[in-house]
């Protein structure tokens, strides 16, 4: 009689355990990686390059989906309206996140889980070839006796582009008319097309232009001079201590899982070093940034709270 019973249990505990349903494992679809800036620019570039080469690392498709508007705030606000399962991550940026705290209240540095930054890229200003600016020198010439008449382009307001002019005025002791645009290219076509005078943007957002013989660097935003603008000095070598590094890299809502935050952050530190990301960052002339979730949340923070 026992053995019937215990028969009976053992057949009703089997049952149980292959009535609940097996979780996937993550994950088992493609992800869509939000990128809040245009088609064409560096950061949208930079996206496209993870989704290529990042999907080989995951196991599933990544697919780039831009979506513009208030400096981000649009692609935040979507992303943060979606299931929180790490199928929708987005990229972000220095200029993004500089954005916090939000004045309107509806977004938060603590909305957001920060997986992994992935490059560092440097700030360059440059001037149409036939430009009368042949050197930095005659643009703050000029400026001092034009003040706030010398148009110059950058992304978005409250940015790291417009954080670099105030930057510049205020060593060169000059006042430059500060144009925004929406996205990292528009102000070297603004430039190319002669709508304004100056502009300030990364190099992969100007390096085809600039190969082209169609642009000239007038000052790099660095420690030191780089490749392939080794002609142009940096704004230290002339006296203006102006030195503005970006960052791009990915984040996902501060509610998705952190087991899914690290298999995330596990790719991207494969796709950096992978030599096609590699080659694009020698290309763009980026450079490997790499952190960690935790660095780079802290990061963030840091800048943030500045």
């Amino acid at each position: 009689m026992w053995g019937k019973f215990t028969s009976l249990i053992v057949s009703i505990l089997m049952g149980l355990v292959l009535s609940v349903p097996v979780q996937a494992e993550y994950p088992e679809k493609p992800i869509t990686l939000i990128c809040w800036s245009s088609a064409g620019s560096g950061h949208d570039l930079m996206a496209r390059m993870i989704a290529k080469v990042g999907e080989q690392y995951i196991g599933q498709p990544i697919v780039v989906v831009n979506k513009e508007g208030g400096s981000g705030k649009v692609a935040m606000s979507y992303v943060l309206g979606q299931k929180t399962d790490g199928y929708i991550i987005m990229t972000n940026t220095r200029s993004m996140t500089e954005l916090f705290p939000d004045p309107n209240g509806r977004l938060s540095i603590d909305d957001f889980k920060y997986v992994s930054r992935v490059v560092r890229d440097p700030f360059v200003m440059l001037v149409k070839q036939d430009s009368p600016y042949q050197t930095i020198e005659d643009l703050v010439a000029d400026a001092k006796v034009n003040s706030n008449k010398i148009s110059i382009g950058g992304f978005s307001i409250k940015s790291v582009d417009e954080s670099l002019v105030k930057d510049f005025e205020a060593a060169a002791g000059i006042d430059l008319n500060y144009i925004p645009y929406r996205g990292g290219s528009e102000p070297v076509v603004a430039v190319l097309g002669g709508h304004i005078d100056v502009a300030v943007a990364n190099p992969s957002e100007m390096i085809a232009n600039y190969k082209a013989g169609k642009l000239r660097v007038l000052a790099l935003a660095t420690q030191e001079r780089f490749a392939p603008f080794e002609e142009a000095p940096t704004f230290a070598e002339k006296g203006y201590e102006v030195v503005t590094e970006h960052w791009r890299g990915v984040m996902a809502s501060k509610d998705v899982p952190d087991d899914v935050v690290a298999k995330l952050d596990a790719m991207l530190s494969k796709v950096v070093v992978h030599p096609e990301f590699q080659q694009f960052m020698t290309n763009a002339n980026m450079y490997n940034g790499y952190l960690q979730g935790e660095a780079f949340a802290d990061l963030v923070k840091q800048q943030t709270m500045q």
